[in-house]
């Protein structure tokens, strides 16, 4: 996991989804920088990757730029990630829950700070120690659109800034500076990372921990592929009989899933349903 040592506890990932310019990929990878964040991906980026307009904006993110990746879609760039914040100005009419940037950090910091009991005593860890798979990452769309609902569909929040509503629409670097620097702000006031976790927390329940990955939260990559078999198995069985809407009941139905937080292997045992089901005729 890419670790700053500005911060104790590792950031999120910043995703840009079909990001247009070159000098706001260079901007956001400075903001990136500003706040000890260091893992950038990019879907599907306009003018391709690398780009020449990005580097003179990243300042001295350079070395964030050499290490960005390039994906495909959102399910493959987030082949490792559990949690996902979606950025957005604009209403949508899926029901997800809204929280402002602040919120977003927290709940990223109490996700990667979990209590664990040990004969009685309770202390908490950063994820990388206790074998948590967590990890966030927060979503951006591109400067013109923004993000899709096929997108967001995926997310377990929607992240608005409390802005002029006569005037909320940020360049892509300012959303991506406030999301980082909100996260920076509490994880910094954290005297919660110690530095000898050896001795509270024992190397027997160190490994007792790391061996119940399969409870661990599925991935966002993982849920992707359970939600394409189970709608092409759907779509077999002829429950999308009316084709216009069937993009509509998809989405509701991913939405409706995500909102379930399913574990490694919750998600298994519905694949095992829809195998099953599958084989009937």
């Amino acid at each position: 996991m890419n670790k700053s040592p500005f911060l104790s506890l590792v950031p999120p990932v910043i995703i840009l989804s079909n990001p247009q310019l070159g000098e706001n990929i260079g901007a956001s990878a400075r903001a990136m920088k500003n706040c000890g964040f260091t893992d950038l991906r990019l879907i599907n980026p306009r003018d391709g990757w690398p780009n020449a307009d990005a580097e003179p904006m990243a300042t001295h993110a350079a070395d964030i730029l050499k290490t960005t990746t390039v994906y495909k879609d959102l399910a493959s760039s987030c082949f490792d990630i559990t949690h996902l914040f979606a950025t957005t100005a604009r209403p949508r009419e899926l029901k997800k829950t809204v929280i402002n940037p602040r919120m977003a950090a927290q709940k990223c910091v109490d996700y990667a700070l979990r209590d664990i009991s040990f004969e009685g005593n309770m202390q908490k860890y950063p994820a990388e120690a206790n074998g948590n798979t967590y990890k966030a990452a927060y979503l951006f769309g591109s400067e013109r659109m923004g993000l899709t609902n096929d997108e967001i569909v995926f997310a377990d929040f929607i992240v608005e800034a409390n802005l002029n509503p006569d005037s909320n629409s940020l360049n892509l670097a300012q959303a991506v500076m406030i999301m980082c620097w909100e996260f920076v702000m509490i994880a910094t006031s954290l005297e919660a990372i110690t530095e000898t976790q050896e001795e509270v927390f024992p190397e027997a329940m160190l490994e007792k921990v790391k061996q119940k990955n399969l409870k661990s939260a599925a991935t966002i990559e993982e849920q992707k592929y359970f939600f394409d078999r189970f709608e092409m198995l759907l779509e077999k069985k002829g429950f999308f009989s009316a084709q216009e809407k069937a993009p509509t009941v998809k989405r509701n139905l991913r939405n409706f899933f995500i909102k379930a937080r399913f574990t490694k292997q919750e998600l298994l045992t519905w694949h095992g349903i829809l195998t099953l089901f599958s084989k009937q005729k």
